[in-house]
């Protein structure tokens, strides 16, 4: 598969990134992974995700669900040896910067938190426009499970599970959101629209407490009636959800919210 100019810009400096903050070569018991995460890859295939084992510094795809064709069109065999690069090239151009932005942003925020923060995190990814084999756009969600992490607390290698979620995103944005710490979390997300990280949940706390009630079916008067809130009000903040998480809908905002955690 031919990779685009856009693609191939960006994994060399995604190469460089790598190099920079993972100098130190490593060896990693892929097997011991394999058995662990089968079972839960099997899962999540049911719940219709494609999942995959990544080691980061070797930019290698060490495993990947049969379900392939389902997502891509593509079989095992014509996606040839380099299945991680042939994986790639299917990113949409103007998404090709998501690898690089997405482990420059990785490393920015470890940077800036104590290391006990790294002991557990979890990273989701929506929006992200791939091209299929029939040259149809498909937007996804990729979550990111560390399974190894390197003496610094930087991961090595992760478990991802992508889902197809076309239908419910709008416009050509895509979101990084990632959640660190065990006990106590921080949680960081970044929009590509703004080209900025912030240390904040992408909805205010008053914004979840309007979804929570929008999801046990109350109407916009109710919801300002138990908020003590004015209608006008709640209806901005539906607004101001939906705009800052591209999701087409108000059941679309629901269901994103869900995948990823928000709520």
């Amino acid at each position: 598969m031919l990779l685009s100019r856009e693609i191939e810009n960006n994994l060399l400096r995604l190469r460089e990134t790598i190099n920079k903050h993972y100098q130190n070569s490593v060896d990693i018991n892929y097997e011991k992974y394999l058995t662990q995460t089968a079972i839960f890859s099997l899962f999540n295939q049911n719940q219709g995700a494609l999942t995959l084992i990544f080691d980061i510094k070797n930019f290698k795809i060490v495993n990947i669900s049969k379900n392939i064709t389902t997502f891509t069109g593509y079989n095992r065999k014509e996606l040839g040896e380099n299945i991680t690069l042939s994986f790639v090239s299917l990113l949409a151009p103007e998404h090709a910067s998501l690898l690089n932005v997405f482990a420059t942003w990785i490393q920015k925020v470890l940077k800036n938190i104590p290391k006990n923060y790294g002991v557990e995190h979890f990273f989701n990814c929506w929006g992200v426009k791939f091209y299929n084999k029939s040259k149809e756009t498909m937007k996804w969600h990729i979550s990111a499970l560390p399974l190894e992490l390197d003496a610094e607390g930087k991961p090595l290698l992760l478990f991802l599970s992508l889902q197809d979620i076309t239908h419910l995103m709008k416009g050509d944005d895509y979101w990084i959101r990632g959640v660190l710490g065990k006990e106590e979390k921080r949680i960081f997300f970044y929009h590509s629209g703004e080209n900025k990280t912030v240390e904040q949940e992408i909805l205010s706390e008053r914004e979840k407490e309007v979804l929570k009630y929008i999801i046990k079916g109350l109407n916009t008067k109710q919801i300002a009636g138990v908020l003590d809130i004015s209608p006008n009000t709640v209806d901005n903040h539906r607004r101001n959800m939906l705009a800052r998480t591209g999701t087409r809908d108000t059941t679309a905002l629901i269901h994103l919210c869900k995948l990823t955690g928000i709520i």
